[in-house]
């Protein structure tokens, strides 16, 4: 989670970036295209989704195309509907199929949307509750930030387990998001590598019954994109 000063510096940052536009000078102008870009950027820097798919594109899309055109592409054209009614997607398929990548793309068409987004993993979900514990700041922002209209949980299962091999704390903590959110209509994207068998056995019937309520499976087919930006670096750092 980005804390107020982060995003402030952030902004600050952005801000002298189109200082030298040479439409609006930096006035950050409603109709010019500066002020969309700086309005977009900081609000997917406060909303932590990864930065290397902030203007990522159907076109950008060479894994996984079927069920990014079969589900996600209408999933984000129907925004406003999944919004009403709490539809959601859960992700699921292994390490570098592209899961991370299609719910930032749906996350990013929201904020194009008017729409408040938060992306986090479970693994830091944890670490900044356990923060609000000593810092009430800290724990009022997340609050905030898990309220947003779209929230995205990516990482299920890679959080710390316990002896027992279930989740230390955080289990109890997703279970109430998620049904909160299920009970006030207000959508979630989940990811994970999981089967349903152990994620049921991970977290409990609970969760895999909100699921099969109101989310729509995206299945991924095996692979590994990541070695598309290696072959990228590649070209532009003039490596072997």
């Amino acid at each position: 989670m980005r804390t107020e000063q982060e995003v402030d510096a952030f902004k600050h940052e952005a801000s002298q970036k189109v200082s030298g536009c040479n439409r609006c000078n930096g006035a950050l102008d409603v109709e010019c295209e500066c002020t969309a870009k700086f309005r977009f950027e900081v609000e997917a820097f406060e909303a932590c989704i990864p930065r290397a798919f902030w203007y990522v594109s159907p076109e950008d899309v060479e894994f996984n195309t079927r069920p990014f055109n079969e589900t996600v592409l209408p999933y984000a054209k129907r925004l406003s509907t999944a919004h009403r009614e709490g539809y959601g997607l859960f992700f699921h398929g292994s390490n570098g199929v592209g899961k991370t990548m299609f719910m930032s793309f749906v996350l990013t068409r929201a904020i194009r949307r008017g729409k408040s987004v938060y992306y986090t993993t479970l693994l830091q979900l944890d670490h900044d509750i356990k923060k609000g514990f000593d810092d009430r700041e800290a724990s009022v922002r997340l609050d905030l930030m898990l309220t947003s209209d779209f929230l995205g949980f990516d990482e299920m299962g890679k959080e710390s387990m316990d002896a027992t091999g279930k989740p230390k704390f955080i289990r109890g903590q997703v279970e109430r998001i998620l049904k909160q959110r299920f009970d006030d209509s207000k959508p979630v994207l989940l990811a994970t590598n999981l089967s349903e068998s152990h994620l049921t056995q991970t977290y409990g019937g609970t969760i895999m019954s909100i699921i099969k309520g109101k989310y729509k499976k995206v299945e991924m087919e095996p692979g590994d994109i990541r070695g598309k930006f290696k072959d990228k670096m590649s070209r532009e750092m003039g490596f072997k």
